[in-house]
């Protein structure tokens, strides 16, 4: 497994998780802004998924708990072993799934219409393609994908042809974590970083519109990407 990864002091991060919460959600730019709660399931619902809808700061403030939730099952799993290497077991994945399980399952009641998934099953399939040997370098991707970010997709609408090819998606994490490949390779980064992805296919969660709006908050990937830069 080729792995390569960007440490930072991921720690010292979520110990400030009771006052960054806070700052997020109040910052100057999300002032005077309606808060947007972006949904998105490109290629796993028959009509591309997709609904927009304004949420409370309490209901924010729920899915930011789950999403630190999250953030500190991965945080225990990123320790390093005998090698100098951070990996996460199968096992530990299994805890990760179900912490991200109630993240969805906590926006499921706010939306009237959620698609009817199953939405265990399609994490455990995204989680069990981390430990294939998936062959190929023009081949989709496994991709998890978790944090506090903002995220920008030019040619949302796709009526454009470069939108419809790539559908290009730019995140800015204040802080995340990623997870993109199999075992032949493995990329786990996490901290504060800018991540590129095209043809992604999948559940993405995102606070705020996808336009050209920063609002940080709650941001979650779990699918397949073609290309990724991180």
């Amino acid at each position: 497994m080729i792995m390569r990864k960007k440490i930072v002091p991921f720690v010292i991060t979520l110990l400030l998780t009771t006052i960054i919460p806070i700052q997020i959600i109040n910052a100057e730019d999300t002032i005077n802004q309606e808060k947007i709660l972006t949904i998105w399931m490109p290629g796993i619902t028959e009509d591309n998924y997709f609904t927009q809808i304004e949420i409370s700061d309490e209901q924010i403030q729920v899915l930011i708990e789950k999403i630190y939730a999250t953030l500190n099952v991965i945080n225990k799993t990123m320790i390093p072993d005998n090698t100098g290497i951070s990996t996460i077991t199968y096992e530990e994945w299994q805890k990760i799934s179900v912490n991200v399980c109630e993240f969805i399952d906590s926006i499921k009641p706010i939306i009237e219409n959620f698609p009817d998934i199953n939405t265990e099953k399609f994490i455990k399939n995204i989680i069990e393609s981390f430990f294939m040997p998936l062959p190929g370098f023009f081949r989709p991707k496994p991709f998890f994908s978790a944090g506090i970010g903002s995220t920008w997709i030019p040619f949302y609408d796709y009526e454009t042809f470069l939108g419809l090819l790539f559908r290009p998606m730019l995140t800015r994490y204040q802080f995340g974590f990623s997870h993109i490949g199999g075992l032949r390779q493995c990329r786990i980064t996490f901290g504060k970083y800018y991540m590129l992805n095209t043809c992604f296919f999948g559940l993405f969660v995102n606070l705020g519109d996808i336009a050209l709006e920063k609002i940080m908050g709650p941001t979650l990937y779990i699918g397949t990407v073609f290309l990724s830069r991180i």
